[in-house]
């Protein structure tokens, strides 16, 4: 029996479909499964060219490869890495996966080509394709190397490569530069241990997108175990969202607490502070009583001199506490603003008697910030400044200097007035504390209302004592195409 039919006699009784083909590429034989993987009577593929099974798009390369394989002939699988395609008789396509055997008979070169039908498998995936591109997060298989193996389209969205561009990628591509160096360690902690876990716990995780840019991930660790080896599957969610909350409700919560922190205060000035003007106002009304049922006029003018000074103390105090009060809801109304020319204004309403105003302008105009924040600062910090002047000073001033840096703006407010002790400037800017060694009446209130504004502008305001003046310093940030 010649190697022709014994072929014939064996390949017949395989469970699988084989193809026999001379390096003409003409079909030598086919058995029963093959014919019917594609459609064909027995002995019908029989001298046909093989290309008769090869897809349109694929024939006129197709001979070229042929003659490859025979001129370097071994046994291998076909297309590796490829989607390869049978034609049915019909015209349809059928994925296959085929496996090429070379061999001699009847001394002829002849190729075995074992063909495998993997469209269960292939429905299959497509199957769990669709399940993980469904996910509404990123899904990463990666293997034992730190190779990524799998992935669905929201893997590729969150980190912006193209589908498969991630496909054969190491994983640490994925992961800060910070960070990259200590990742395989990790991963291979886990490798030793390979239960289902979140990772990172209690640090914050960051992905690393193709443009560069990083975000904040949360990742859920789950093994994968195969006949090969062990992969582990990386559920990644994008909680860029999430921390955005955290921090308001964080932000919130502090200033929740400044609140209390005010009211408190607040509750204790209400008790002194604002009670004892009525207290007094309310004496003074009763000595007012008694001096009118004597006719003492005289001093019943007196008295009632002192209860108008008394009330509009208090109403200042009140109108001040409102002002501390409603800092935080200062519609943020951002402009540009001439402080050049918007200071006389300012100093004019104050209405500052012997007190002479200088000015040293070392900005470019204008100045970004809130009107209305802005003038409040200002306002109080000249006020303060006429307020507790020297009156020993032959000539009291106060001097108004701006300064410009980049991406800032500097103003101080400097007067030669009775000062502040050193021990007193952090105080100095908290609600109700009067420091000043002085019997000028006030409520305390307007440095407290100035440091408010000026964290509300993203600013800050700091004082210091030297050389017998006092300076009072805002800086405020300001965009890079400010004093341009």
């Amino acid at each position: 029996m010649d190697d022709h039919n014994r072929f014939v006699i064996d390949a017949e009784f395989s469970p699988v479909p084989l193809l026999l083909v001379a390096a003409d590429g003409v079909i030598e034989k086919s058995n029963r499964r093959l014919d019917e993987l594609f459609g064909y009577e027995r002995g019908e593929l029989h001298g046909q060219q093989l290309e008769i099974l090869v897809p349109r798009n694929v024939r006129r390369y197709h001979e070229e490869l042929r003659n490859a394989f025979f001129e370097i002939p071994t046994s291998r699988q076909m297309g590796a890495g490829r989607d390869l395609f049978g034609v049915h008789k019909d015209g349809s396509l059928v994925p296959v996966e085929i496996g090429l055997d070379h061999l001699m008979m009847n001394h002829r070169p002849m190729v075995l080509a074992t063909v495998l039908d993997i469209r269960e498998r292939k429905s299959r995936e497509a199957f769990i394709s669709r399940a993980l591109n469904a996910a509404s997060s990123a899904m990463i298989q990666v293997n034992e190397k730190g190779i990524i193996e799998l992935t669905n389209h929201r893997a590729g969205t969150m980190f912006r490569y193209q589908p498969d561009q991630l496909l054969g990628m190491s994983i640490e591509l994925l992961v800060p530069e910070r960070y990259r160096r200590k990742h395989p360690v990790y991963r291979t902690g886990y490798l030793s241990d390979h239960s289902s876990r979140g990772m990172g716990v209690g640090r914050d995780l960051y992905g690393l997108r193709s443009d560069g840019s990083e975000f904040p991930v949360e990742i859920t660790l789950t093994p994968i175990h195969l006949p090969g080896g062990h992969s582990t599957m990386a559920t990644v969610l994008d909680i860029t969202d999430r921390k955005a909350r955290e921090d308001r409700i964080r932000d919130s919560h502090a200033q929740l607490k400044q609140l209390n922190e005010e009211l408190a205060q607040f509750a204790y000035s209400a008790s002194h502070d604002l009670k004892s003007p009525l207290t007094s106002v309310l004496g003074l009304l009763h000595l007012c009583q008694v001096d009118i049922e004597s006719d003492a006029l005289h001093e019943v003018r007196h008295n009632l001199g002192k209860c108008v000074d008394l009330v509009q103390l208090l109403a200042d105090r009140i109108e001040n506490t409102l002002q501390l009060a409603q800092a935080d809801s200062v519609a943020a109304e951002w402009t540009e603003l001439d402080v050049e020319s918007h200071l006389p204004s300012i100093w004019a309403d104050l209405r500052p008697a012997s007190v002479r105003l200088e000015t040293q302008w070392g900005h470019s105009k204008p100045v970004h910030t809130v009107p209305a924040r802005f003038t409040t600062i200002v306002e109080n910090l000249l006020s303060n400044a006429i307020k507790f002047r020297d009156t020993g000073q032959s000539a009291p001033f106060v001097r108004v200097i701006t300064e410009q840096m980049p991406g800032e703006f500097r103003l101080k407010v400097v007067d030669n007035g009775i000062g502040i002790a050193a021990e007193h400037f952090d105080r100095v800017f908290k609600p109700f504390e009067r420091v000043a060694e002085s019997m000028i009446a006030g409520s305390g209130l307007g440095l407290a209302i100035s440091l408010k504004n000026a964290q509300q502008l993203d600013g800050t305001l700091e004082v210091k004592c030297e050389n017998g003046v006092t300076i009072f310093t805002l800086t405020l940030p300001q965009p890079e195409t400010s004093f341009q």
